[in-house]
C-alpha cells in the first residue's frame, strides 16, 4: 500500500471521529518515582501539574548509568508532566518488567520490544495488550494497516477491552539521543481508531529493528506516555 494511501486512510480514520524552572523537592521525587507520580496524578484536578527540571532529569539519568549496569530506560507521562526512570527486573521470553530505579516499587511497566503492553498499581492500567501485528509493521518500516487490543482496568475493576485499527505510516529519519545512545532512528507515525475515538503514537525503530522511542496511549486514566531506552 503506497505512503499516500495510507495517509488518506489514517486522516479519514481520524476524521470520522473528531469534527525549566526552578528545582524542588517535589520535582525530585518525581524524577525518582512512578509512585508519587501517579499520587500526584490523582489529587485534584484543580492542581496544575509543574513541569521538571530537565537539568534534574539529565543528572539523574547519568547518575543512573553510571551505577546501574542492566538496561535502563526513562518514562515521562504527559498527564501529570513528570518523569522517572526505569530499571529491568525481569524477563519473560520477549517481555521485560520495569520498575523504578533508586526505589523500592511494586508498580511496575512490561513491555516487548519497546512498546508497554502493561502497567500495574498506576491506576486505570493497562492490563495487556495484543501488539503482534503492530510489531510486525514497525519492525519491517512498512506503511500499511494492522489492528491492535488493549485491555484496562476500568473504575468498577472490570476489564475493558478496546480495539483499535490502525494505519503506519514510516516518515523520516531522525537522529536519536538519549543517555549512552547515539544513533539513526526511522519515524513511524501510527494512527488509530476506535468505536469511541482515536489516538495517535510514534515509534522510533533503528536500523536493526530495535524499538528505541515510543509514544503511546495507555488508555483514557493514564493518557499518553513516552518511554526512551538509555543503553
Amino acid at each position: 500500500m503506497s505512503g499516500n494511501r495510507v495517509r488518506l486512510l489514517a486522516v479519514g480514520l481520524i476524521a470520522a471521529l473528531v469534527a525549566t524552572g526552578c528545582t524542588n523537592t517535589r520535582q525530585d521525587v518525581n524524577v525518582l518515582s512512578v509512585a508519587q507520580t501517579l499520587i500526584d496524578a490523582r489529587k485534584s484536578e484543580r492542581q496544575e501539574a509543574t513541569e521538571i527540571d530537565e537539568r534534574i532529569v539529565q543528572a539523574q539519568v547519568k547518575k543512573a548509568l553510571q551505577s546501574e549496569r542492566g538496561p535502563l530506560a526513562l518514562i515521562r507521562f504527559e498527564k501529570t508532566k513528570s518523569v522517572a526512570i526505569l530499571r529491568q527486573i525481569e524477563t519473560n521470553g520477549a517481555y521485560r518488567t520495569w520498575s523504578t530505579w533508586g526505589t523500592i516499587e511494586r508498580r511496575s511497566i512490561s513491555t516487548r520490544d519497546g512498546v508497554i503492553t502493561a502497567t500495574r498499581g498506576l491506576g486505570s492500567d493497562l492490563m495487556s495488550s495484543d501488539i503482534s501485528g503492530l510489531l510486525h509493521m514497525l519492525t519491517r518500516l512498512e506503511d500499511g494497516i494492522a489492528q491492535q487490543t488493549l485491555r484496562h482496568l476500568d473504575g468498577e475493576n472490570i476489564i475493558a477491552e478496546t480495539v483499535a485499527d490502525c494505519a503506519f505510516t514510516p516518515d523520516r529519519r531522525e537522529t536519536f539521543t538519549s543517555g549512552d545512545l547515539r544513533l539513526h532512528a526511522t519515524r513511524i507515525d501510527v494512527f488509530c481508531k476506535t468505536e469511541e475515538g482515536s489516538f495517535s503514537n510514534v515509534y522510533l525503530v533503528n536500523g536493526s529493528g530495535r524499538i528505541v522511542m515510543s509514544r503511546q496511549w495507555l488508555g483514557d486514566g493514564i493518557g499518553y506516555a513516552t518511554i526512551k531506552a538509555l543503553r
